[in-house]
């Protein structure tokens, strides 16, 4: 038998066995949908059976109503669970964007309602600067004072028809351009002060001691508080414990050091600059020589009782060329009035 007729064979046989198979699957699952039809168009009987005397009610049902019935139960149950479902979420939703408002609300409330207190403070502000500039350099003020705000900013009043953001917006935009416009003006006012903190370094107006103390006779006339007749004192007496450091009030030169024991005592004569000179009498102890440079803050000895007094007290003096002058107006030049804050005590 040759090769080809033995192919031939096999392969009819594979297709046989092939068809077979199939046919005996398609057999099978004809018989399958045969048996779930015949299963069903079997029926039900449902009855109702009433206590009373009444009619019993009864219908039939198949198999394929039931089942029908039964899945649109449950597709109608899906859908209720699924639009509860969304309605909760929407409701959720709804409340954390109801939240969301609310706080957006009072966010703008107070947003608005810092603009008005900001927008004061800039009037404030920008008079602060107008005064300062003042005293620097009055025309730079003069200047500042009419294009402080700079810009054309458009303008509004409380009824024009401009949204709330458009109104803040504005008010931010003019707050920059009044603090750029103040840049230079305060650096100008910033050099002028320190130019005059040069000079007021060479003015007596520090405090004369290391620590607090009190006024107990001030500049101007007064009654010798041991001879008792009107005179007048060219000084203030502050009075402080013993051994407290005395300070140069301003740098200079130490120009006498010396004893008067019916007067001043121990005492120290310092000039300065500008017709300047200051008197630190009634010490105990003098740490400085004559012609002796000091600077401002320098300790010149210490707080004592020598020379005519009553008990402990520095006798300070403030003099321009020989004229004797009131040492609380320098010293008010510090912005430390520790005479008037420590008067009484």
């Amino acid at each position: 038998m040759s090769p080809v007729h033995n192919y031939k064979k096999i392969e009819n046989n594979l297709i046989g066995s092939v068809g077979r198979s199939l046919r005996t699957v398609t057999q099978a699952i004809i018989n399958f949908f045969r048996r779930i039809h015949h299963t069903g168009k079997q029926r039900f009987t449902v009855m109702f059976i009433p206590h009373s005397e009444k009619k019993i009610f009864n219908f039939q049902i198949s198999i394929y109503s039931l089942s029908f019935f039964l899945v649109l139960v449950v597709m109608i149950v899906v859908v209720i669970f699924f639009l509860s479902t969304q309605m909760t979420y929407s409701d959720v939703l709804m409340a954390k964007m109801v939240e969301q408002r609310t706080k957006d609300e009072i966010f703008k409330t107070d947003f608005r309602e810092e603009m008005i207190d900001m927008n004061k403070e800039k009037e404030n502000f920008k008079e602060l600067v107008g005064d300062l500039l003042v005293l620097v350099d009055p025309e730079m003020a003069k200047s500042y004072l009419a294009t402080g705000i700079g810009g054309n900013t458009p303008s509004y009043s409380e009824g024009n028809a401009i949204p709330e953001s458009l109104r803040e917006l504005n008010d931010l935009k003019s707050l920059l351009i009044l603090l750029k416009n103040a840049e230079r003006p305060l650096k100008t006012a910033i050099k002028g002060i320190k130019e005059q903190n040069k000079i007021f370094n060479d003015i007596p107006r520090r405090w004369p001691l290391a620590q607090s103390g009190f006024l107990s006779f001030s500049f101007g006339p007064q009654i010798h508080p041991i001879f008792g007749y009107w005179y007048i004192h060219r000084g203030l007496d502050i009075v402080a414990p013993r051994g407290v450091p005395l300070l140069a009030t301003a740098a200079g030169k130490v120009m006498r050091v010396q004893y008067d024991p019916l007067g001043y005592g121990n005492y120290v004569a310092i000039s300065h600059k500008y017709g300047f000179s200051t008197l630190y009498a009634h010490m105990d102890a003098i740490f400085v020589e004559k012609g002796q440079e000091i600077q401002p803050g320098d300790t010149l000895g210490t707080l004592g009782a020598s020379g005519t007094v009553t008990g402990h007290h520095l006798h300070y003096e403030v003099r321009l060329g020989n004229q004797a002058v009131d040492p609380v107006l320098f010293l008010d030049l510090e912005g430390i009035n520790k005479v008037g804050s420590n008067r009484g005590e």
